[in-house]
């Protein structure tokens, strides 16, 4: 028999036990007047070892009222990018759902999908993460069945939960920040034009850009397009044409080629060219100079995504229509300071 195979069956014939005995050890359930000694517990465990035993997941969750796994969907657009904020927030809302003490499984679903197609498992869970969003189809399934869910950095349904940052408190931060400075040439290096029907971050970003400017009479200035592809261009068009004397980052990437472009143009950072980024405190790390940035603060996000969760997973019935805001924050480095002229 090859070990790849073994069954509960199996398991029990080589412990010289039943298999309702071998049930109730691996899955720790003893009680209601079912208890072993603890040399046929140790046999047990011994026999499931050498057999290479793994319980059946799915059959699991299709014969019990809890499944202990849950799934996080969206990795295949979440995750594709290396040091992107979904890392962190994976890494922290999987550090409380292991301290839960519930001994959840956790899967990321990494595969893509069509707009029509389901991403939920074939496999009951006990619950879901979303990372940004899913299809419209996995939204309707997850809003009929029950399952307990919530969508990281992105909208909700009516039975779901949302946790996500507040992007406009964060570039109001941005561009105080830098006027407090004293600098009057404030650009936006990020996606202008139809891109902005994407993700809410977006429009966020951008409209608040535009009102914080025109609050503090300033005139807008930005590029074409997303600054990421063409960060030269951004450099001439923007710095070196129209004296920008700063700029504000959509993300991390964006704020990493400004700064190596900058850096091959002969623009020094801070002394010519403040920037400031949105991003994690991760993905600043590998920066330098290292720049000021705007937290998204992805570990609250993540943490608190898997503890409301884990609230609703414990009590179905309780109200879990929930939009978690939470405010972003300045996080000073060494890329911005007053400009030269000043």
């Amino acid at each position: 028999m090859s070990n790849a195979t073994a069954n509960l069956s199996d398991v029990a014939k080589r412990a010289g036990v039943s298999k309702s005995t071998v049930s109730r050890v691996l899955n720790n359930k003893l009680g209601n007047g079912f208890s072993v000694k603890e040399e046929v517990r140790s046999r047990v465990i011994d026999a499931a070892k050498q057999l290479n035993y793994r319980p059946n997941l799915i059959a699991q969750s299709l014969t019990k009222s809890k499944t202990r796994m849950i799934s996080i969907l969206g990795g295949s657009h979440a995750l594709s990018e290396l040091g992107n904020i979904y890392q962190t927030v994976v890494n922290n809302a999987t550090a409380v759902l292991d301290e839960s003490g519930e001994g959840f499984d956790v899967t990321i679903d990494m595969s893509s999908h069509s707009k029509t197609d389901s991403e939920l498992p074939a496999w009951r869970v006990d619950g879901v993460i979303v990372l940004a969003s899913c299809s419209e189809t996995t939204m309707q399934e997850l809003e009929s069945s029950g399952i307990p869910y919530v969508v990281v950095n992105g909208p909700a349904g009516e039975n779901g939960a949302s946790v996500v940052p507040d992007d406009v408190c964060g570039m109001v931060e941005a561009i105080n920040h830098l006027a407090e400075f004293g600098h009057k040439k404030i650009a936006y290096a990020g996606p202008v034009g139809k891109v902005l029907q994407g993700h809410s971050s977006l429009q966020d970003r951008f409209s608040t850009y535009l009102s914080e400017m025109s609050r503090l009479g300033l005139e807008p200035i930005f590029g074409k397009g997303d600054v990421c592809a063409s960060a030269d261009k951004f450099l001439e068009s923007v710095v070196i044409a129209r004296g920008a004397t700063a700029a504000v980052a959509y993300g991390h990437m964006g704020g990493l080629n400004l700064m190596q472009a900058a850096h091959a143009h002969g623009i020094s950072v801070p002394e010519r060219l403040s920037l400031i980024c949105f991003c994690d405190e991760y993905a600043n790390r590998i920066m330098s100079p290292r720049l000021t940035f705007i937290d998204l603060r992805t570990r609250d996000m993540g943490r608190i995504a898997a503890e409301l969760l884990l609230e609703k997973i414990k009590s179905p019935k309780q109200e879990l229509n929930r939009l978690v805001k939470l405010e972003e924050k300045l996080v000073l480095r060494e890329s911005t300071a007053a400009p030269a002229s000043t």
